[in-house]
This record gives structure tokens, C-alpha cells and sequence, in this order.
């Protein structure tokens, strides 16, 4: 697989969660325009668990977002060790022969 397939394949896979993500903020805003003339009366199972699925929805979202900081420290440590590893494997490479002239 080039270069070339595999941002294409990441380009669809990034362009397929755009498409779901704005399909789920879309129906919330409808839902939530509609949901006083067409929703569930108050206090009834159906409203309960509309509700129920909804605040798990947002809950999820908020707390996902929440370790965003983990998630970036981790990629970071990540990327870090990386590069330590191309750089080692690169000075093996190279013999480990110095320009540097003292």
C-alpha cells in the first residue's frame, strides 16, 4: 500500500466520522426543536428514557474530552520515542562515524 492509498484510506475513514458525527449533532438539534410538540409527555417511561439516552450521549462526549490531555500526552511520548528510535537506528546506520572534528 503507497503513500498515496493510505492517506486516501485515512482521508475516508476521517470523511465517514465528519458524516456520523454531523448526522448525530443534526438529529440532537432536531430532536430538541421537535421534542416539545412531538416528544414523550413528562414523567412517562418513554420521556425517562429519552432523556436517559440522551444525558449518556453527552455525558460520554464530556468525559471523552475530558482526558483529551492523556490522550495528547500519550500520542506525545509516543511520537518522542519515535524519534529516539530513528535517531538510534540511523546512527547505527551510519556506523556511528562523527564529523565533528575536535
Amino acid at each position: 500500500m503507497g503513500a498515496g492509498k493510505s492517506l486516501k484510506a485515512a482521508e475516508d475513514v476521517f470523511v465517514a466520522l465528519l458524516v456520523i458525527g454531523l448526522t448525530g449533532i443534526l438529529f440532537l438539534i432536531i430532536y430538541g426543536n421537535l421534542s416539545g410538540n412531538l416528544g414523550f409527555a413528562a414523567g412517562t417511561a418513554g420521556y425517562n428514557n429519552t432523556e436517559a439516552v440522551i444525558n449518556n450521549l453527552t455525558a460520554g462526549a464530556t468525559q471523552f474530552f475530558s482526558f483529551s490531555n492523556v490522550w495528547f500526552i500519550l500520542t506525545a511520548v509516543t511520537v518522542l520515542i519515535g524519534i529516539v528510535i530513528g535517531v538510534i537506528a540511523l546512527v547505527r546506520k551510519t556506523g556511528g562515524s562523527s564529523s565533528f572534528s575536535g
